[in-house]
């Protein structure tokens, strides 16, 4: 039985190979968007991947248990029930029922969070599956744990305690490779390294990062609610207790809070998809309701077994887009790097988070809706993709509104006039982002 984890990594395009071995310990590895991380973590795992690859692998030596957390966490469960997720794995493993029902004990200690065991595992937030998907890869004992962008979700505060929580499971001996978009995650590296298309290199400092230049003119977007009350059927407690919110004159809205707490069921409410138990909503822009658009922080829900060209087709025939604008919307995707001649056709499940994510935002902003819900818009994005989505704000944002409900904290107090932070229940204004104004 290994140890460590130990290859030969070629990148034939630009003959550069070297030998890599990361013993026990939690190791950070960086990529932009489409620099190849999900391939890493699939070849070296033995998973088949279709997509060509700019490197290879040889003479891989990594430990026989290990488990992946997906970087889409819809993809990694199996159950209807919160439940019988937790106990799949063990019950695989033969565990004699005693043992299984303390071993069910102890892994429901780490979910907190969980008021209801009966309920389907799809209705927690992205974060929340983040944190099962953790409990249940690690559950099985590995000896190596490949985590591809599976914390990404995380607020700041959920993350430093579920890598304090990894770093537990670390101190028996365990590997684990931290693939992420992110170059602030690198600082809960013991080592740091950098992916790119040409190379695999150790970083002995976190690369700086310039801060975005951005700037949106003020607005006329209002949405006001008090006493605002929610609950789920299957949940001992309201999700929303008693909210109150009143902003007016915006042009763009952060949602800010804990994973969990209510941020995209808000959104539900805004759009009328769900019902309030007590309290109204308001929203107006110009004295008119707004029309509304919503991306969900899982796009592939927004096409099913549709494809991009054929959402496009039918946003022109059911109004929501004018035909004279597909070739503008079409250039523009090609501007941000995105293919539309490759992507056009594909299901939503072969072409990349990121790119999907991309792709739909700058249809969405081509359409007839005046106001765009973009629920959790940077995840997966590289820090080059997520400069490009703020160059895209900022030509949409003269006549188009946004509400961004977020995690990343930096980037919505860089893009919105308003932020509501739903766990302090304050509503603060943010003037540093509007044009002419201090």
């Amino acid at each position: 039985m290994t140890d460590h984890i130990s290859f030969n990594l070629n990148f034939q395009k630009f003959e550069n190979s070297m030998h890599i071995s990361f013993p026990p310990g939690l190791h950070v590895i960086y990529g932009e968007s489409g620099s190849g991380k999900s391939q890493f973590i699939y070849s070296l795992s033995g998973l088949k991947d279709e997509q060509e690859s700019n490197f290879t692998f040889t003479n891989i030596v990594i430990p026989e248990s290990c488990q992946i957390v997906f970087q889409n966490p819809e993809n990694q469960i199996l159950s209807n029930t919160l439940e019988s997720e937790l106990a799949f794995a063990s019950e695989c493993q033969s565990i004699h029922p005693q043992e299984l029902q303390e071993k069910l004990a102890l892994l429901k200690s780490d979910l907190p969070f969980v008021n209801n065991w009966n309920r389907h595992p799809e209705t927690l937030s992205g974060g929340q599956m983040e944190m099962l998907n953790l409990v249940t890869a690690f559950s099985t004992n590995p000896r190596l744990v490949f985590i591809d962008d599976g914390l990404s979700f995380l607020n700041d505060d959920s993350k430093e305690n579920w890598v304090d929580w990894i770093r537990n499971k670390i101190s028996r001996g365990k590997i684990v490779l931290w693939f992420t978009s992110d170059p602030t995650d690198l600082a809960f590296g013991d080592t740091k390294w950098e992916l790119s298309l040409s190379s695999f290199q150790s970083l002995d400092m976190i690369p700086d990062l310039n801060r975005y230049s951005y700037q949106h003119p003020k607005g006329d977007l209002a949405i006001k609610f008090n006493n605002l009350l929610f609950s789920y059927s299957k949940s001992d407690y309201p999700v929303i207790d008693n909210w109150n919110c009143n902003i007016s004159q915006a042009r763009s809205i952060g949602l800010i809070g804990k994973n969990g707490k209510g941020k995209t069921t808000l959104s539900k409410l805004i759009t009328g998809l769900i019902l309030p138990e007590k309290g109204e909503i308001q929203i107006h822009l110009k004295k008119k309701v707004p029309r509304i658009a919503v991306l969900d922080q899982f796009p592939e829900r927004m096409l099913g077994a549709n494809t991009l060209e054929s959402l496009v087709s039918n946003l022109v025939v059911n109004q929501k887009m004018n035909s004279h604008l597909v070739n503008k919307c079409i250039n523009r995707l090609y501007k941000y790097q995105i293919n539309w001649e490759i992507i056009k056709d594909q299901s939503a499940l072969d072409i990349p988070w990121s790119s999907l994510r991309l792709a739909l935002i700058i249809i969405l902003a081509h359409c007839e809706y005046d106001v765009l819900i973009l629920d959790e818009p940077t995840f997966g994005l590289g820090w080059k993709q997520k400069m490009n989505l703020s160059r895209f704000f900022q030509e949409i944002l003269i006549n188009k509104y946004l509400i961004l409900i977020s995690h990343d904290k930096v980037f919505v107090s860089d893009h919105c006039d308003y932020i509501y932070d739903i766990d302090a229940q304050i509503v603060t204004r943010n003037k540093t982002v509007l044009i002419n104004e201090k």
